[in-house]
């Protein structure tokens, strides 16, 4: 491959590092958890423009782009409808342990009652 005028090669250097950081979930996220732990409650966020409930409660809404708080909050009930699931039977690296997630096990997705979003969760066998 000829290089072009004004072109130079580019060197790399590759490396592996352990990069520690602390993320923050957020207000709302926060409310979620404390709700869920504390009441048994679960929570929503509702678009005060549209009025589109997501689940889990998010910081925007997807639709509207509108900034949603803790205020924006409602309670969703705990039961809802099953709208897909699968049997997964392949191995992947669970990002909540970093280590293999054992298999087979199910994924669903499901909409809360009260919600106008759906929520993606992994089922296990006593669920």
């Amino acid at each position: 491959m000829s290089k072009k005028k004004g072109q130079e090669k580019i060197f790399e250097i590759k490396w592996k590092t352990d990069l520690p950081y602390r993320y923050s979930i957020g207000k709302l996220a926060v409310k979620f958890f404390e709700e869920l732990k504390e009441n048994k409650k679960i929570m929503g966020s509702k678009c005060s423009k549209c009025g589109k409930v997501h689940s889990p409660p998010r910081a925007v809404c997807a639709d509207c782009f509108i900034e949603m708080t803790v205020e924006d909050m409602v309670e969703l009930s705990p039961r809802g409808t099953l709208e897909g699931f699968t049997v997964i039977n392949y191995p992947f690296t669970d990002p909540a342990t970093g280590g293999l997630r054992p298999f087979p096990y199910g994924y669903a997705l499901f909409k809360l009652d009260g919600a106008d979003t759906y929520t993606m969760h992994f089922i296990n066998e006593t669920d």
